[in-house]
């Protein structure tokens, strides 16, 4: 299930809101056998990838289907900071002492026990995963509180991305459906622009100097008439790396 982008609060309804994890989209099946995989949103089996995560969950009953995000927490000018970077190197290398890293936070069940519970409203899945999963330091929960744009604000001045708001009674339905509504950070900066280039995919990226930092972002295929300027550029969150997550150059009012 995926989430629809909306910049307006929700109207109507009861809805609770889920921190807005930045890592890989990761479903973690517990077999009737009892082994463990985990599989990308794409269908892509990343058990190998993964090193000794699932070995956490082995005790959750067969037929269990959990939904969460693959992370890595580490430390920015001395405060912790989500690293995608560091997702991406475990992921596609599998190396032990990056894999090492990783944590896996759920947030939703699928199936428990063999029971198919998709249909079931959230909060009744919520609680049913809660029961289920051995929380751990490498296992861990979403944490989840009354949806108001305070609680909003609160969150992403910890270093999330934004956050999801869930409605209340909802069913788990793959796709993007509306009973869940991501609602991202917008940061802005000034940076110089250094060049631009066109992609084979047709998307335009612009590489810019930020602090004497190079910094790579999306762009517009009139980007290329102000490069030597100062732009703007829109992000969602600085990495523990110091990158801009998201960034892209503002168009010209």
């Amino acid at each position: 299930m995926l989430s629809v982008s909306a910049r307006r609060w929700p109207d109507g309804g009861r809805w609770v809101l889920q921190p807005k994890w930045d890592g890989f989209r990761l479903l973690v099946e517990v077999g009737r056998g009892g082994e463990v995989r985990g599989w990308s949103r794409h269908g892509t089996d990343l058990t190998a990838r993964l090193g000794s995560l699932l070995g956490a969950l082995a005790a959750v009953p067969s037929g269990t289907t959990v939904d969460g995000e693959l992370v890595v927490v580490s430390e920015r000018e001395g405060k912790p900071a989500q690293d995608f970077a560091a997702v991406t190197r475990a992921v596609f290398t599998g190396r032990p002492h990056a894999t090492e890293r990783l944590r896996f936070v759920a947030f939703d069940l699928l199936a428990v026990d063999g029971e198919d519970v998709r249909a079931r409203p959230w909060e009744e899945r919520d609680a049913r995963l809660r029961e289920t999963l051995p929380v751990c330091e490498r296992i861990r929960l979403a944490e989840s509180r009354p949806a108001t744009l305070a609680a909003h604000e609160a969150i992403v001045s910890l270093g999330f991305e934004g956050t999801v708001l869930k409605r209340l009674g909802s069913a788990y339905r793959p796709g993007r459906h509306r009973a869940w509504v991501k609602r991202k950070a917008r940061f802005t900066t000034s940076a110089a622009l250094c060049s631009v280039r066109q992609e084979r995919d047709g998307r335009w990226h612009a590489l810019c100097d930020l602090d004497c930092r190079r910094v790579h972002a999306l762009a517009g295929a009139r980007t290329a008439e102000r490069v030597g300027q100062v732009v703007e550029l829109v992000y969602s969150r600085v990495d523990a790396d110091g990158s801009l997550r998201e960034a892209r150059v503002a168009p010209v009012a």
